[in-house]
């Protein structure tokens, strides 16, 4: 139950960072190249934390994917807010 529902929420984030690229500056101040590797690693890492804990880990998932996997590439610090902001409305209890 648990793992669909935030599977769903971590593809539909990827796609919304991806989308923002086709908006330029107003997406994002530097364009970054998020792709399906960090899609991917997020998803297993979900996996790997749900099965390992009994309760969801949100600060654990909040951190792992949105400031080791995407925010690694991420280097404005404008954009490394946006990016948190939205995976907290996605990565939500």
């Amino acid at each position: 139950g648990e793992f669909r529902k935030l599977m769903f929420s971590l593809a539909f984030f990827h796609s919304v960072i991806v989308e923002r690229k086709k908006f330029g500056a107003v997406g994002f101040n530097i364009p970054y190249q998020f792709n399906e590797n960090d899609l991917r690693i997020s998803i297993r890492q979900l996996k790997m934390f749900l099965d390992e804990y009994d309760d969801v880990p949100f600060p654990t998932l909040s951190y792992t994917c949105g400031e080791c996997n995407y925010g690694g590439k991420v280097t404005d610090g404008h954009d490394r807010h946006t990016l948190m902001t939205l995976l907290s409305s996605f990565y939500s209890e």
